[in-house]
This record gives C-alpha cells, sequence and structure tokens, in this order.
C-alpha cells in the first residue's frame, strides 16, 4: 500500500492504496484528512477540486501519505484554508444531490488520473 485514500465515494476501489470510507458529505471527507494531517500524514494531492462547481459535490476523495511521520506544516495549512475555502465557497448554495451518479464518476476520474500522477512521480 503506497497512499490512504480518504473518500466518501461508494464507488472507489483500488487494490494500490489503502482505502478508508468516510461516511457524510465532502467536508467530512477534508475534516477526515485534517485529522490524519494532524497526526503526521502529507497531503499528496491538493484537497480541493479545480472547478467550483465540484465545490457542490457531496463526494470526495483526497489522498494521504501511508505512514505518519513529522507534521508538515505546508499540509496543515493547506487543509485548514481548504476546510475554509470550503464553507464560504458553498456559503448559501446547497450540495447538489441530484447528480450524485455523475459527482461520483467525476471523482473516480479525478482520482484515478491524481494516483497516475503520484505513479509517475514516485519513479
Amino acid at each position: 500500500m503506497k497512499h490512504i485514500i480518504l473518500t466518501n465515494n461508494k464507488t472507489i476501489v483500488d487494490d494500490e492504496n489503502q482505502i478508508v470510507l468516510v461516511p457524510g458529505e465532502f467536508r467530512d471527507v477534508l475534516v477526515e484528512a485534517r485529522n490524519y494531517i494532524h497526526l503526521g500524514h502529507r497531503l499528496k494531492v491538493s484537497p480541493l477540486p479545480a472547478s467550483i462547481r465540484m465545490f457542490y459535490s457531496p463526494v470526495r476523495s483526497v489522498v494521504i501519505s501511508k505512514e505518519p511521520s513529522e507534521i508538515d506544516s505546508d499540509s496543515v495549512i493547506m487543509i485548514e484554508n481548504a476546510i475554509e475555502m470550503y464553507d464560504k465557497s458553498l456559503g448559501e448554495r446547497n450540495i447538489d444531490y441530484s447528480n450524485l451518479n455523475d459527482y461520483e464518476i467525476i471523482d473516480r476520474q479525478l482520482l484515478q488520473s491524481a494516483l497516475t500522477e503520484l505513479r509517475t512521480a514516485e519513479l
């Protein structure tokens, strides 16, 4: 196992990495990532999507390091900022449950792309 995938996307399957299914919404995944980061895990990919529309997705997957080490201040700052940005961006809008299946597919594709980039970078 190379990484931990924190996700609330029930369609995620990965034989190479440990999957931790997080109950709840997108924000709950970010908070769980923050909990791991405060234990010494590091973010391996940005916890926020590139598209503002994806903020309304109920699902999200975040990749963190498998083994904890020293607390990484960059990861702490990034996850804290991600939670704050998510809260501000969602603001008065609601999570979009009507397109859940599409969001699950997009999240899975984004995760696979991120894992491919991590594999390439680790070579």
